[in-house]
């Protein structure tokens, strides 16, 4: 049975796509429900430069917050409108989305189950 399963390293891929060109005016978070949201962080006087572009079907995720929420807050991007989120964040997307579908993706970090394993391996630790 074990040999059914896959890494999913092998189906995703990071990116460190920047604003360099700064073509990106939105600046969103996550919150611990697994959505983007509006970013809080005051960002007067940042380089927004150097934070990191999400496109649709991509993902965006926050391990900072696990240990302190007991969730891992991950979303995917539904907008056809690329925009930024934290240079802290790790951004990746699926390598074959005839592979591996996105929304099924999300729905699997949707589960609370997926939350409590990512709490757990990471042991309040990034």
């Amino acid at each position: 049975m074990r040999s059914n399963y896959r890494r999913l390293g092998d189906y995703i891929q990071e990116l460190k796509v920047r604003n360099t060109e700064q073509k990106a005016e939105q600046l969103l978070g996550i919150n611990i429900d697994k959505f983007f949201m509006p970013s809080v962080a005051n960002v007067v006087g940042t380089d927004l430069s150097v934070y990191k572009l999400v496109r649709k079907n991509q993902f965006a995720c926050n391990r900072m917050h696990v240990g302190r929420d007991y969730r891992l807050p991950i979303s995917m991007s539904k907008s056809d409108e690329e925009f930024m989120v934290s240079p802290a964040y790790d951004v990746f997307e699926i390598k074959d989305m005839k592979v591996l579908n996105p929304e099924f993706l999300m729905m699997w970090f949707s589960r609370k189950e997926f939350d409590r394993n990512a709490w757990f391996y990471t042991d309040a630790d990034v």
